[in-house]
């Protein structure tokens, strides 16, 4: 479906949605799901729906970590998630029922990739939602986004916030030229160099901002391990390499390899490092306007050549 049939299609599903104090019938991956008023006690089980909670200023009664520790949240949520300040329901992989039946919430939003066998069981802890977002595309954060702005009863500030976003988006674009060429986008961990095909989320994103991502979805996932001779076989004349800290050394010994050496944008000084938690996890709109400011920040997508 193109992204204009996408809008067309959540537009007309947004009108089935009545106001504040009035019953909502709400669409997503599971069908429909009737809300009986505006939710006030909700409880989100991904980074993109904690994303969207606090741009539009509603705080949530729980949320999940990266890891075990209420201290492990993307660090551009921590000033809206301080440790403490929401009860931690566990890992966003492997939430507990048991904390988040304590919380009493009237809606759950959860994400298909980790929760879709859960999903019974949470409907029967509180209205359940359940959107594609950790292996969804940009266009799908943006209209889960929509969707929520309405679930929640701040539908006109979701409006001003996209409009907002798609300034910054275009401030991004603009400093695309063709002489970036094709550009793909990886996650490189000691587990491996992990490419992220045009239909992900950061790889959709790079065709949203006018380039070419050569990598394709492969069984069906559109992020997967690829190897060097795999990588050298693409040749991206730009390559954006998305990796934390703690591996430094791992991608210093990654890029001085031979075959990494040989692409094209390595040749040509078009390889750019960027923060995995950021660029990787960082879905929603607060995560998009740090993923866009670097773009514009770095002029990774000019094709001038100021890579590492």
């Amino acid at each position: 479906m193109t992204l204009r049939l996408r809008h067309v299609a959540l537009a007309l599903a947004l009108a089935s949605l009545g106001g504040a104090g009035h019953a909502l019938t709400v669409p997503h991956l599971m069908g429909q799901t009737e809300l009986a008023k505006v939710p006030r006690r909700i409880v989100v089980l991904e980074f993109g729906f904690m994303d969207a909670l606090a741009r539009l200023g509603v705080k949530p009664v729980g949320i999940v970590a990266d890891g075990d520790k209420a201290d492990q949240v993307l660090p551009h949520l921590c000033r809206f998630y301080p440790p403490g300040s929401v009860t931690v329901v566990g890992n966003r992989h492997a939430p507990s029922l048991e904390k988040i039946l304590a919380l009493k919430p009237d809606l759950i939003i959860a994400d298909e990739e980790d929760h879709k066998q859960l999903y019974a069981q949470l409907s029967r802890i509180a209205p359940t939602l359940l959107f594609r977002s950790y292996r969804g595309s940009y266009a799908d954060q943006l209209e889960q986004f929509s969707l929520i702005s309405r679930v929640v009863g701040r539908e006109g500030l979701g409006r001003t916030v996209l409009t907002e976003h798609r300034v910054l988006l275009d401030r991004a674009r603009a400093s695309s030229r063709p002489a970036a060429g094709r550009t793909a986008v990886g996650v490189l961990a000691p587990t491996g160099f992990f490419v992220h095909s045009d239909r992900s989320y950061v790889g959709s994103l790079l065709g949203a901002l006018g380039r070419d991502n050569p990598v394709g979805n492969r069984d069906g996932q559109t992020q997967y391990v690829l190897s060097a001779e795999g990588l050298l076989a693409l040749n991206p004349d730009t390559l954006i390499v998305l990796y934390n800290p703690e591996d430094e050394a791992l991608f210093q010994k990654w890029r001085s390899g031979p075959l990494v050496r040989a692409l094209n944008a390595a040749r040509a000084n078009r390889v750019y490092a960027f923060n995995r938690d950021a660029w990787a996890k960082g879905r929603g709109v607060i995560g998009l306007e740090g993923i866009l400011n670097d773009v514009i920040r770095s002029r990774v997508l000019s094709g001038e050549g100021q890579g590492r």
